[in-house]
């Protein structure tokens, strides 16, 4: 199994991890907005027994306004829960894409990119300043001309090849797969953010 398989399947899994822990933080949040909202029944309910019929009116007008308050709080509480865990989950993800760009699959990693995705002759190959150094290993998996050069945009790891007249760039960065993944995740889920 190569590192884009792993990569994949550590995606997938990722995901579906994120699906249990957010429906279990809804879940969570549900409950507590529940116990919330009968506390704040069972208060009313006192209060309008020992009042008169006047007060009643007010008290009815309080409890409306109350449990719209007690609304709004839990479905805030829900949703900075759900993306605290989504950025927890995401800053996982981002820490083993780090640990994989220190391992020794990196640079195999990056040779079958150049091999898979042969770039065209005068071609311009990004990496991060940090790959540069691996510029000697990686021509070797190229069979014409090219240039490398740093790209400050590139912060995880992977490479981009931009064409000779630097009007076509094809993105192999893990940069670009991660952010691909969240935006998926927000998409599939329904969240804001996932058209941005």
């Amino acid at each position: 199994m190569d590192a884009n398989q792993k990569l994949t399947q550590f995606m997938d899994a990722v995901s579906r991890s994120t699906d249990a822990q957010i429906a279990q933080a809804e879940r969570d949040a549900q409950q507590e907005a529940e116990q919330i909202l009968h506390e704040a029944e069972a208060r009313c309910k006192a209060d309008a027994e020992q009042t008169t019929a006047a007060a009643r009116s007010r008290i009815t007008a309080k409890y409306q306004k109350r449990m719209s308050q007690v609304g709004y709080r839990g479905k805030t509480a829900l949703l900075s829960r759900r993306q605290a865990l989504l950025m927890k989950l995401f800053a996982a993800l981002r820490e083993k894409l780090t640990a994989f760009t220190d391992s020794e699959d990196y640079l195999p990693w990056l040779k079958k990119l150049l091999e898979q995705n042969p770039p065209e002759e005068n071609a311009t190959i990004l990496l991060r300043e940090a790959d540069l150094k691996q510029q000697a290993a990686l021509e070797q998996a190229i069979s014409v001309p090219v240039s490398f050069r740093a790209d400050p945009s590139i912060l995880l790891g992977g490479l981009s090849v931009l064409s000779a007249d630097g009007r076509r760039c094809r993105n192999h960065t893990l940069d670009e797969a991660y952010a691909e993944q969240l935006r998926n995740f927000y998409r599939n889920h329904k969240i804001d953010g996932g058209n941005e």
